[in-house]
């Protein structure tokens, strides 16, 4: 079958549910075709992610960004389902496709971008880290920093430990939310923030979600782990840090 065709269907999202409280995000379930995936696990970069030793308390990255860009050497070596998924990914007709899916909270929270702030015109950029999760790994209440436009989780493999999942947080009670702020600052907790809902972290699970002030979320401690806990980590990105994305912080 063509490259073509392949790279227009590389997500399953017609499997897609979506959800529009407490904050707008989508989980696809069944996310990739099992040959797709499978080749995915088979390129998943073990030994890259052992040379990188722990990162943010008990998780290990690879990522595409800062100094190193290290993924991308390994994509072009010896992950070539990776290296297809990241070009399915870095286009503007896919950071587009959430743009419209999004709409009707852009203007809510104050959406900065223009017409103009696109991939191909180096305004925006996908950023993807490829983790591994252990014991100890949590993560606080918080959303994501001001440059995000959207953020994206998928699991590659099944539980084999306790925690380690999705948390989404309602912000009913929240009259104005914070900037996010560098470093772990405790803003919020489980009674201005209350949970909404556990979305497990499940082999062949995505989420997608709207990296807007309300879009408030955790990561339960993740105990007992027989295995790491595969997943990858994606956002579509501002270059220019010092315009947020979305400017209004009253809820």
């Amino acid at each position: 079958f063509s490259r073509k065709k392949y790279m227009k269907s590389m997500i399953n999202f017609e499997n897609q549910k979506k959800f529009t409280y407490p904050f707008d995000y989508l989980v696809v379930d069944d996310c990739f075709d099992t040959s797709i995936l499978n080749k995915l696990l088979e390129e998943w970069p073990t030994d890259k992610l052992a040379e990188q030793g722990g990162v943010m308390g008990g998780r290990r990255q690879l990522s595409n960004t800062g100094a190193e860009q290290a993924a991308l050497g390994w994509m072009g070596q010896s992950a070539p389902t990776w290296k297809s998924f990241y070009d399915y990914m870095n286009t503007d007709e896919m950071f587009i496709k959430f743009r419209n899916e999004f709409k009707p909270s852009l203007n809510k929270w104050g959406c900065t971008l223009t017409e103009k702030d696109m991939i191909l015109s180096l305004k925006m950029f996908l950023h993807v880290d490829w983790s591994e999760a252990g014991d100890g790994y949590v993560r606080e209440i918080h959303a994501d920093s001001q440059k995000r436009f959207l953020n994206f989780l998928i699991f590659f493999n099944d539980k084999n430990w306790e925690g380690g999942d999705f948390v989404i947080h309602s912000s009913d009670n929240i009259k104005r939310f914070s900037p996010p702020a560098s470093g772990y600052k405790e803003l919020y907790n489980e009674e201005n923030a209350p949970i909404h809902k556990v979305i497990e972290a499940k082999k062949n699970r995505a989420v997608f979600f709207l990296s807007s002030p309300n879009s408030l979320h955790s990561v339960s401690k993740q105990t007992n782990s027989k295995e790491y806990r595969k997943f990858i980590y994606g956002a579509y990105s501002r270059r220019d840090k010092t315009i947020p994305v979305f400017r209004n912080y009253d809820n």
